[in-house]
C-alpha cells in the first residue's frame, strides 16, 4: 500500500545492560544475591515480618530498547528491570514487537494504547508488561525527536525549566557516623536535598540515624526519608511524628503499597509530607490514591509507569488534585535519567529529581558526555530526542542479547 509517511518501524530490539561491579555493596545496602529466591537468598532491605522483602541484584542491570526505522534512525528506551531483565526483554520481543513492526513511528499515542490494550483483559496491567511498554514508549519518543530534530521536551510543549533541582539518593554508610559524613559530602557537592534510606532494623535505630543526619544538614538541605514500606500503621505514625520534630521534609513509602487505607490515615495525621508511588504503573492507579488523599507527593518512575506518554498523563492527574510529583530514578542507565528529565522539564507540577548517590557502572560513563547534577541541578539535554549519545564501544561491552 502506498504511503506518504516518511518512515516505518523496521526493527524493535531489547537488550540486557549489565554493570561490572557489586552495585548493592557499593550502595551500602548489604549483601548481594542472585535474585533467584528472595526469601532464601535475598538481602531484605526492608521487612514487615517475612511478608515484605525488597530484593536487589548483585550488579546494576536494566533492559534497553532499540527501535530502528526504515531510514536507519535509532531511538533508545529503557524498561526498569533491576531484577529479571530477560523477562522484560521477552515481553518486548514476543508481545509488543509484533504490534509495532511496519507502523508509523510518530503515532506514539496509538502505539501506547494498543500495547496496553493487548494484555489488559489478561490482567497484565502492571509489572513487566508496563515496564516493557515504558521502554518502547521512551524509544519512540527518542526516535520522534531525532526524526523531527527536536528535543523531547519541545515535543511535549516546551520547557518550564531547563535545570532540574535534584536530590542525592541513598546516603550510604555502615554506621551513623559514616552516613553523617556522606551527608556532609553531599552538602559540599552543592546538593540542597538528600534522601536517607531506613527500614532495615527497629524503628528506634532508624530514628537515631535520622536524627543525626537531620542535625548535620539542618539549615543547609532538605532531608527526605525512605522507609521502603517497612513499617506497620502504628510504627509509621510513631516514626512520622518523631521525624516531623526533626524537620524531615517527606517520609517516603512508610507502609506497604497495598495499604491504601493506612496511607489515608497516616497522611491525615501528619503535617509532614507523605510520598509514595514508585510501585504504581498507570494513571488509574495514581488516580485512586490521589482521589483518596493517601499521599501528598507522588513518585512515578517513568521506566516502570508506562514511559513518557503515561508519565505525562499521571502528572496531569496529579495536577487535578493540586499535587506535585517527584521523579523516581533509582537503578538504571542514563536513558532513564534523560527520559525523566525531559518529562520533568515540560511538567508544571514537577518538584524534584532523584539522582543515585553511588557510582553507576551503567550510567553516564557509557555516554560521550556526562549527565549528572552540578551544584544540585541537572541540566536537561538539548539535543534531538533524549539528547544523549552513547559511546558505542563502551555500550557494547555491557550489552547482552537475551
Amino acid at each position: 500500500m502506498a504511503t506518504s509517511l516518511p518512515s516505518r518501524i523496521a526493527q524493535v530490539e531489547a537488550f540486557v545492560l549489565v554493570g561490572d561491579k557489586d552495585y548493592v555493596g557499593e550502595a551500602g545496602l548489604g549483601t548481594t544475591h542472585s535474585g533467584a529466591t528472595p526469601a532464601s537468598s535475598g538481602r531484605a532491605l526492608a521487612t514487615l515480618g517475612d511478608l515484605h522483602i525488597c530484593s536487589y541484584p548483585p550488579q546494576a542491570q536494566t533492559c534497553l530498547v532499540k527501535i530502528t526505522d526504515s531510514l536507519g534512525t535509532v531511538g533508545w528506551g529503557e524498561a526498569h528491570a533491576p531484577l529479571g531483565p530477560r523477562a522484560t526483554c521477552a515481553v518486548i520481543t514476543d508481545v509488543l514487537r509484533p504490534l509495532l513492526l511496519d507502523a508509523d513511528p510518530l503515532a506514539i499515542e496509538q502505539h501506547w494504547e494498543r500495547m496496553y490494550g493487548s494484555m489488559r483483559l489478561r490482567g497484565h496491567v502492571a509489572g513487566y508488561q508496563l515496564e516493557a511498554i515504558a521502554g518502547v514508549d521512551i524509544a519512540l519518543w527518542d526516535l520522534a525527536g531525532k526524526l523531527l530534530n527536536q528535543p523531547i521536551y519541545r515535543l511535549l510543549g516546551g520547557p518550564f525549566r531547563r535545570q532540574l533541582p535534584a536530590y542525592a539518593s541513598g546516603i550510604p554508610g555502615t554506621t551513623i557516623a559514616e552516613r553523617v559524613g556522606t551527608a556532609r559530602r553531599f552538602l559540599n557537592e552543592g546538593y540542597t536535598a538528600m534522601k536517607l534510606s531506613v527500614g532495615r532494623g527497629d524503628v528506634d535505630s532508624d530514628l537515631a540515624t535520622v536524627a543525626a543526619v537531620a542535625e548535620a544538614v539542618r539549615g543547609h538541605a532538605d532531608l527526605l526519608v525512605d522507609a521502603h514500606g517497612a513499617y506497620t500503621a502504628d510504627t509509621a505514625l510513631y516514626a512520622g511524628r518523631a521525624m516531623e520534630r526533626m524537620g524531615v521534609y517527606w517520609l517516603e513509602d512508610p507502609l506497604p503499597p497495598e495499604d491504601v487505607d493506612g496511607y489515608v490515615r497516616l497522611s491525615a495525621a501528619l503535617d509532614m509530607a507523605v510520598a509514595a508511588g514508585e510501585t504504581e504503573c498507570t494513571r488509574w492507579q495514581f488516580a485512586e490514591r490521589l482521589a483518596r488523599r493517601s499521599v501528598d507527593i507522588i513518585l512515578p518512575d517513568i521506566c516502570r509507569a508506562g514511559g513518557i506518554s503515561e508519565g505525562r498523563r499521571i502528572a496531569t492527574v496529579a495536577s487535578l488534585h493540586n499535587t506535585r510529583w517527584a521523579a523516581h530514578v533509582s537503578m538504571g542507565s542514563s536513558v532513564h535519567i534523560a527520559a525523566a528529565a525531559h518529562l520533568a522539564a515540560a511538567s508544571a507540577n514537577f518538584l524534584v529529581f532523584e539522582f543515585s548517590s553511588t557510582p553507576n557502572p551503567i550510567g553516564d560513563r557509557l555516554l560521550t558526555t556526562t549527565l549528572r547534577p552540578s551544584d544540585g541541578l541537572i541540566t536537561v539535554p538539548a539535543g534531538p530526542g533524549l539528547g544523549i549519545v552513547f559511546d558505542q564501544a563502551r555500550l557494547q561491552e555491557h550489552l547482552v542479547t537475551p
